[in-house]
């Protein structure tokens, strides 16, 4: 991770967390979200996917603004969502961006409020977002990134239409889809929705098998 081309602040939580080194995929994925074009990248557990979201929002947004979140993330279940909050938060500890989720099992008040009161960053299932987004508590308008996390879970036949429907009110959006493997769902998500997108694949040899990547 200290190759790369990033804030001195974020740089130095990076060092201070025990990332010394860069995973192939994050030397050839982080660059290429910094530079604003679509992504999706097929890579083995282990390779360093969601850390390389984590950072690259950290890298995109640097501060709070305004009220309307800048970064939607979309995971597979509530567990991600939490574990990936919990990075930000470890990472972006020099902030003072604000990350919610938005996950089936909880009080969507609660989480529509914490939304509309202010949020930079959030994580959620498709499912939530969309009912949160429904409630008029989710302003998608000025979205930066729209990333998904572990894609082959997420972008499938019972939630395509959810996914479709984020994305197409969020125009703008650089995109960004992370998956262990492709699979028709993924193809149709970046055939209709991806423009011009750099297709990374990462295989098992590649991989840097260090323990510090999530």
């Amino acid at each position: 991770m200290i190759n790369e081309k990033l804030d001195i602040e974020l740089l130095e939580v990076l060092k201070e967390n025990g990332f010394t080194e860069s995973t192939r995929l994050e030397q050839i994925c982080i660059p290429k979200i910094k530079s604003g074009r679509d992504l999706l990248c097929i890579a083995p557990n282990g390779s360093g996917k969601s850390t390389t979201i984590v950072v690259s929002v950290l890298q995109r947004l640097k501060s709070s603004l305004d009220d309307n979140p800048r970064a939607i993330i979309v995971v597979q279940n509530k567990e991600r969502a939490l574990e990936m909050k919990a990075e930000f938060e470890r990472l972006g500890e020099y902030t003072d961006l604000r990350v919610q989720t938005a996950c089936d099992d909880e009080k969507i008040n609660d989480q529509k409020d914490k939304i509309y009161m202010g949020s930079d960053v959030v994580i959620g299932t498709a499912k939530r977002l969309n009912q949160v987004y429904t409630l008029y508590a989710l302003n998608l308008g000025v979205v930066k990134i729209f990333a998904i996390d572990n894609a082959e879970t997420v972008i499938k036949s019972i939630n395509y239409t959810q996914i479709d429907r984020l994305s197409e009110s969020m125009p703008k959006a650089q995109r960004v889809v992370f998956a262990s493997h492709m699979n028709e769902w993924i193809e149709r998500f970046a055939d209709t929705f991806m423009n011009v997108q750099d297709i990374i694949e990462i295989d098992e040899e590649d991989k840097d098998e260090s323990n510090n990547q999530v």
